[in-house]
């Protein structure tokens, strides 16, 4: 089972160095210890800007660690400090921190928000090393018993983050489309998910073409997973589809991926960990809203049988598609997905996440996720939710005139099409989109490319280097706004 630890948060009574923050000149301490902790900062000449921190002990031997927080014009600042003071416990090496009330720290209910960025910042993937890394022991974080109900909100938001981001940083030997599966019905129904599979019988009985095709290279067999959340069931209709893709190794199939980009591949069911945890965030919450997840799961490998360019296969909707790279898989599976969607759930609206095209990265990096509709509507609810989540959206061009990007002389639609400029067809994230659109039937759909903002080189404020679980919080934060309006 994948799993990954963090620091614990705990409520108790024992010994251990407290935590206040500073901001500028504004001390966040209690009022017992707002007077000398001054005094100490300011002997000490502390610059509070973001990322430092101070270990200070008091004239009574008490000791004080003061991090330093961001100004308030930084939306996400509690929540970046977190992940300081998981910095300063682990370069302490501290077996235990105490953190003061909210309501004597002052910082409120933005308290969950702080916890938060601790739970995510300490994330670990738990890999089954025989020796421990250095400076990765387990250290708790003492809270005020009053602040448990927080706590219990930080760990609803953060827990379905980190077990994203866990399934995308598991080898692909370890994480194969059926261990896939199996988790994520482990994970989810206890919660009071429906959750499905349909292996290669099931798939070969419902047509579904691409999803067979792409991994007929595979020993892994595929898996299509449907994860039900029905939080309004006095309604028989669905709210949204949540479809995404469940690559659990891409290797770029005949057309194989160079390297060094090829080992990264363990990240390409990045859209699909997505969709599940936004899953586990509504049932957690018991959110009131019927929410479908459909992932097809998958290996695009190479073996005697796997598909080839020039290949014409027919889809789970009754398209055939030119299969003029390989590479391009990821909408050949998605587009089974939301036919799915569409033919079981008629779905109010569809939004699929996929780690589609690398190109995306070239024009957004990794500060934004590529937004395709030609729904104006839903375009601003997902922008609004990605604003609110710390997920931001950024919406590109998906027009008429672009359909020749996936026209076929030989298929109904083809997965490369128009090589656009320096060949680069299989990386274009409106011919991605424009695939996947065919398959859409004119419903509200929308496609977000996550290639970019699912895997971090960098420190964020919600994460560090590594998989980010991008998707579960703004699909989670969507499907309140959807519903509300």
């Amino acid at each position: 089972m994948t799993s990954w630890t963090s620091i614990e948060i705990a409520t108790g009574a024992e010994a251990a160095p407290t935590l206040v923050f500073a901001s500028g000149e504004t001390l966040f301490a209690p009022d017992a210890l707002r007077d000398r902790a001054t005094s100490l900062v300011g002997s000490a000449g502390f610059d509070a800007k973001p990322g430092r921190w101070l270990d200070l002990v008091g004239e009574a031997g008490e000791r004080l660690i003061v991090i330093a927080v961001a100004g308030d014009d930084n939306a996400d600042r509690w929540r970046s400090a977190g992940g300081h003071v998981v910095d300063a416990i682990r370069a302490l090496q501290l077996k235990a921190a105490r953190l003061p009330a909210a309501a004597d720290l002052g910082i409120g209910d933005a308290l969950d928000d702080l916890l938060e960025g601790v739970l995510l910042h300490g994330y670990r993937l738990d890999q089954g090393r025989r020796d421990p890394v250095p400076g990765q022991f387990a250290s708790t974080l003492l809270i005020a018993e009053e602040d448990s109900g927080l706590a219990d909100r930080a760990r609803l938001r953060a827990d379905p983050v980190n077990r994203a981001r866990a399934w995308v940083e598991q080898p692909a030997n370890l994480l194969t489309p059926a261990v896939f599966a199996d988790e994520a019905e482990a994970a989810l129904a206890p919660l009071g998910v429906t959750v499905r599979q349909l292996g290669p019988a099931e798939l070969e009985t419902l047509g579904a073409g691409g999803i067979l095709a792409v991994a007929a290279g595979s020993e892994n067999e595929p898996r299509l997973t449907i994860a039900e959340w029905r939080g309004a069931p006095e309604s028989e209709s669905w709210d949204a589809a949540f479809v995404g893709k469940g690559l659990t190794f891409d290797a770029g199939g005949l057309n194989l991926k160079p390297r060094p980009g090829i080992a990264k591949m363990k990240f390409d069911m990045g859209g699909g960990a997505a969709v599940l945890g936004a899953i586990e965030r509504l049932a957690l919450r018991k959110a009131p809203v019927n929410i479908v997840a459909i992932v097809p799961m998958c290996e695009n490998n190479i073996d005697g049988k796997s598909y080839r360019p020039g290949d014409v296969i027919t889809s789970l909707a009754g398209l055939t598609i030119d299969v003029q790279d390989t590479d391009a898989e990821g909408r050949i599976v998605l587009a089974d997905g939301v036919t799915y969607a569409i033919n079981e759930y008629d779905p109010a609206v569809i939004v699929d996440v996929a780690t589609l095209t690398g190109m995306i990265m070239g024009v957004l990096h990794e500060d934004f996720a590529g937004l395709f509709t030609s729904d104006d509507a839903l375009a601003a609810s997902l922008t609004e939710a990605g604003a609110a989540a710390h997920e931001p959206l950024w919406r590109l061009p998906l027009v008429a005139s672009m359909d020749y990007l996936v026209e076929s002389p030989v298929a109904d639609v083809s997965n490369l099409g128009a090589p656009g400029w320096f060949g680069m067809g299989t990386g274009s994230p409106v011919a991605g989109a424009k695939f996947i659109e065919k398959f859409a039937k004119g419903r509200r759909w929308a496609h977000l490319d996550i290639a970019g903002t699912g895997w971090a080189s960098r420190r964020s404020s919600r994460c560090g280097p590594g998989a980010t679980g991008f998707g579960v919080a703004l699909l989670d934060r969507w499907a309140d706004l959807a519903t509300e309006r």
